[in-house]
């Protein structure tokens, strides 16, 4: 029923009737702000990360292609997560690494806390199971778009070959996670 109710406002917010954004902002900015406030920030930062976030939904949800997987609060959640975690990497307020912590032990608790299994709900939860060093890995590549070479100088390999079969050993553990989970 919850489900139904958020696609129809998604429905109502295309139309951009005022009435349905007052019940969005009621409903998922708090725990937009817990999240953001618990994590550095400011009432202040909270609300611009809210507005980022519902700029960015809208835009999506105009998309002819966009589906609803999750509830609504748990997708907006979701963007102002990954939003403020940009802002707290690209201004230094946190090092990567404690960042990194936060979204995955997030992630955890987002997967915990929904029955929905999406995709990426599915790849979270077996990137939760690989070795700590395949998941920088893996983020550095395909998160921050890092270089093979950069990669390979900041691990100390000998060379960007080495990089590539690391990067391969840490697809091959994801790969070994998603045919566990799906022979369970």
């Amino acid at each position: 029923m919850k489900r139904e109710s958020d696609i129809l406002l998604v429905e109502r917010l295309k139309a951009e009737k005022s009435d349905d954004f007052s019940a969005l902002y009621s409903s998922c900015f708090p725990p937009v702000k817990a999240y953001v406030t618990n994590k550095w920030g400011t009432t202040e930062d909270a609300e611009d990360i809210f507005q980022e976030t519902i700029i960015i939904f809208l835009q999506k949800i105009r998309q002819q292609d966009f589906v609803l997987t999750s509830s609504l609060k748990t997708y907006l959640v979701a963007i102002a997560k990954n939003i403020w975690l940009k802002r707290l990497r690209d201004n230094k307020i946190a090092s990567v690494d404690v960042i990194e912590k936060f979204q995955w032990d997030d992630t955890i608790y987002f997967m915990e806390s929904s029955t929905e299994t999406t995709e990426e709900e599915k790849v979270n939860s077996w990137l939760t199971r690989i070795t700590d060093n395949c998941r920088r890995i893996l983020k550095a590549i395909f998160y921050y778009n890092d270089a093979i070479e950069a990669i390979s100088k900041r691990m100390g390999w000998k060379n960007s070959h080495t990089a590539a079969n690391q990067k391969y050993k840490c697809i091959e553990q994801v790969r070994r996670e998603s045919r566990r989970s799906e022979n369970s």
